[in-house]
């Protein structure tokens, strides 16, 4: 299912740096977190649907890093809902989409 998902290497190494550095995960991932944010701005039209689509999950998992800045691993279950609703068929759709554009 990752295969049509774009950015997912970037948000496999950045989601793996947050789980491996608990403690310090805002600043050693960081450079991963900016990595992640150049390839989803290439994407910004399907980036901008799934946000407003999954907007709910979004910020649950916001939430939740925030309020466990030591242990984001207790995140886990917010960061997969999130995963479900970015996978969902719409999603897929809007990158199937994005993806016949020429421009990028």
């Amino acid at each position: 299912m990752s295969d049509f998902r774009p950015c997912s290497p970037e948000l496999e190494r950045y989601a793996a740096c947050v789980d491996g550095h608990s403690g310090t995960w805002l600043v050693d991932c960081d450079p991963l977190k900016s990595q992640l944010n150049a390839c989803a701005s290439s994407y910004s039209g399907l980036v901008e649907a799934i946000k407003s689509r999954c907007k709910p999950q979004i910020d649950q998992y916001e939430r939740c890093l925030k309020a466990n800045p030591a242990r984001p691993e207790t995140c886990t279950g917010k960061l997969e809902a999130l995963g479900d609703c970015t996978e969902g068929r719409e999603a897929q759709r809007l990158v199937a989409q994005q993806q016949q554009q020429p421009n990028r």
